[in-house]
């Protein structure tokens, strides 16, 4: 601690985006001159100064504070000055604890020039009331900004400051975005490796194999910014998350999404997700990096996604296999053998819980050699009778699409009708509990059987929803499917991508005898992509 002849006098300027519209009087650099002379011409001693350009005043984290402040508790400053009141501070509860506890236990004297406010001739009720204006007037401020932000949202504008990974600012337009020569490339080379069957942590560990640097490093190579997730010491450490992220962003299509997240109250910073219902979305808003085609491929290979087996392996059609009985994936199991004529895929929910469904086991290969001859036959007949073929693949998908709509629409309505039924229930509970007809074990038994009930439902509402959502939305597209048969002239053999071009999903029906290993039959169905069932 300094003696009290050596210690500094904290000369702190404060400036928002916001109070930069008040222009030149409001600049950091004017708040340092009055601050200067105004320490200068009273004689205070070892001044200096601590500057936060940019920050509001609604937040205490800021750099330069909680340097001063910082000091404060080292006991090295006797004397805080600032030019107004609102530059410390525009929280009305913090800044009430700063000067009738924080100031006084350290023995501050506290000064804010143009408010007439100086601790050592004594403060009274009406600075409480200062800083409750001040709190109101950052409120209104951030209404506005908020009503200016949501009305250019709605235009389609973007609002976020950074463009994504493999863009930049428009140099002619900085509310545009254009692909950047350096990053685009990675980005399509990430789209390409998930559309090929890869998940994320293995796009990842071929980006660190390759010394590709992060985003994060990137940006501080490019600009000199520090990133939350920045490791100077690992430039090039990819992670399954920041792949995800990538993967998961429709701007590489040409789509400008605003509103994304939204933040609770003026005071807070940190942004909570909004429900993608609530998004604001607009198409062709600038150029793509990735086709709609390679776009539609890796949502579904992300929606299927499997993990490896306890080998480490994944196969082709993993995520795509799922059960007739139940719809549950398909669980691929190596059945102890290292030789993979062995392998098969089964009801994933059979595998967990037996008495539940049963096995719908079908041999790796032999659905290999099925899901082969159904695309040769298909692409072939597409190609040699392209008219015939897209006129029944039309009527045949609009018509499966229809029943389908229709199921899910039904299920959805008894879940509705169910969630509804469990809140009365619960509700009846409680009532029963207050009035003392259950017992606290009873209540507990009671009601945790209904949450454990109200949880799986509204997690299957949830589902239900995005699936309606989806089907409602889900077009055939002709042309789509042509120009996939057309990119491949003679196949013979199948390979991941093959697989994510061509297939929606894979339909495995019980054996004829489940139990028996040979001289049996079973029915597999094909979806294809933007066609159906052929």
């Amino acid at each position: 601690m300094l003696q009290s002849n050596e210690k500094i006098t904290a000369l702190y300027c404060r400036l928002s985006q916001e109070d930069e519209l008040a222009g030149e009087s409001g600049s950091i650099q004017h708040q340092k001159q009055i601050l200067t002379e105004y320490a200068e011409k009273n004689g205070f001693p070892n001044p200096k100064i601590w500057a936060d350009d940019g920050f509001s005043g609604v937040t205490f984290d800021r750099p330069a504070y909680n340097e001063m402040m910082a000091e404060v508790e080292a006991g090295n400053v006797s004397i805080i000055i600032v030019k107004d009141h609102s530059r410390l501070g525009r929280n009305r509860l913090v800044m009430g604890y700063l000067m009738e506890e924080k100031f006084p236990d350290y023995g501050i004297r506290y000064i804010a020039i143009n408010d007439g406010v100086d601790t050592d001739k004594g403060v009274d009720e009406s600075l409480a009331i200062r800083d409750l204006f001040n709190e109101w007037h950052a409120r209104d401020t951030s209404k506005k900004i908020k009503a200016v932000k949501m009305a250019a949202a709605k235009r389609g504008e973007r609002i976020g400051s950074k463009p994504p990974y493999g863009y930049q600012k428009d140099p002619n337009d900085s509310k545009r975005i254009v692909p950047n020569e350096d990053t685009a490339p990675i980005v399509r080379r990430i789209f390409a490796l998930c559309a090929s069957g890869l998940g994320p942590s293995k796009i990842a560990r071929i980006l660190r194999e390759g010394k590709i640097s992060t985003p994060a490093m990137y940006e501080y190579q490019q600009s000199g910014a520090i990133h939350t997730y920045l490791n100077l010491d690992k430039p090039y450490a990819w992670s399954g998350r920041t792949v995800s992220g990538i993967l998961e962003h429709e701007e590489y299509i040409g789509t400008t999404v605003n509103c994304r997240g939204y933040i609770p109250s003026f005071k807070s910073k940190k942004q909570r997700k909004n429900p993608p219902e609530n998004w604001l979305r607009f198409e062709n808003t600038h150029e793509p990096l990735i086709d709609r085609e390679t776009w539609d491929i890796v949502q579904r290979v992300r929606q299927g996604k499997r993990r490896p087996n306890k080998m480490g392996e994944q196969d082709m059609l993993s995520g795509l296999v799922e059960c007739e009985a139940c719809g549950t994936k398909h669980y691929l199991c190596r059945c102890g053998s290292w030789n993979e004529k062995q392998y098969t895929y089964t009801c994933g929910k059979y595998h967990a819980h037996k008495d539940e469904c049963t096995p719908h086991t079908i041999k790796v290969m032999a659905l290999h050699q099925i899901v082969l001859a159904e695309i040769q036959r298909v692409t072939a007949e597409a190609k040699e009778h392209t008219e015939q073929f897209l006129g029944r693949a039309m009527d045949k998908h609009q018509s499966q699409l229809k029943q389908e709509l229709s199921f899910k629409i039904r299920e959805l309505e008894k879940a509705q009708k169910r969630l509804s039924d469990l809140d009365r229930l619960l509700q009846k509970a409680f009532e029963q509990l207050a009035l003392e007809n259950l017992s606290e074990a009873q209540f507990k038994s009671l009601t945790g059987n209904y949450e454990t009930e109200r949880q799986e439902l509204s997690q299957r509402f949830s589902k239900l929803e995005q699936e309606i959502s989806f089907g409602k939305d889900t077009m055939l597209n002709a042309n789509r499917f042509i120009a996939v048969v057309d990119r491949y002239t003679d196949i013979q053999k199948l390979t991941p991508e093959i697989v994510r071009e061509f297939v929606e999903k894979i339909v495995v029906h019980e054996r004829s005898e489940p139990w028996k290993k040979k001289n049996y039959t079973q029915q597999v169905d094909v979806y294809f992509n933007f066609v159906g069932m052929v």
